[in-house]
């Protein structure tokens, strides 16, 4: 099943940041960072809950992505499945319920990074039909 992603979701959510990113984050903060942005509506939270273990084991946050130069569309931030799920269609269904998501919407287009090390998701994405648009660098200024 597919829903909304929910304050209660934090610690499978984190276990998935921890395990499948590998991001070093603290529970805490991603319990108020999933409470803070699930009423922002530029952004988007879904989780995939496993019908048998009623347990979340895939994520995705999305958040609307307008400029000045294109119509809007969603930029992923994060998409990630609890690494024995991965290779049996959860990411492809949560990612295509997004993206039905965002066409109702009327949303043009989603785009999305994925850190050149990860070529595994590379494939993926290819797989089900993103192209590799461009490579840039990524600038970051911590304050």
């Amino acid at each position: 099943m597919i829903r909304k992603m929910l304050v209660e979701d934090a610690p499978e959510v984190y276990d998935i940041f921890t395990r499948s990113l590998g991001y070093d984050c603290e529970l805490d903060f991603v319990r108020s960072r999933i409470a803070q942005l699930s009423d922002d509506p530029h952004h988007i939270c879904l989780v995939f809950v496993d019908d048998s273990s009623n347990k979340v084991i895939a994520f995705l946050h999305a958040e609307r992505y307008d400029t000045l130069h294109n119509h809007g569309g969603y930029n992923v931030i994060a998409l990630a499945v609890v690494p024995e799920e991965q290779g049996r269609g959860v990411g492809r269904r949560l990612l295509g319920a997004f993206e039905e998501m965002v066409a109702s919407e009327g949303g043009s287009y989603i785009k999305l990074n994925s850190r050149v090390e990860r070529t595994e998701a590379h494939g993926f994405y290819e797989h089900i039909g993103y192209t590799h648009k461009k490579t840039q660098k990524y600038f970051y200024k911590k304050l």
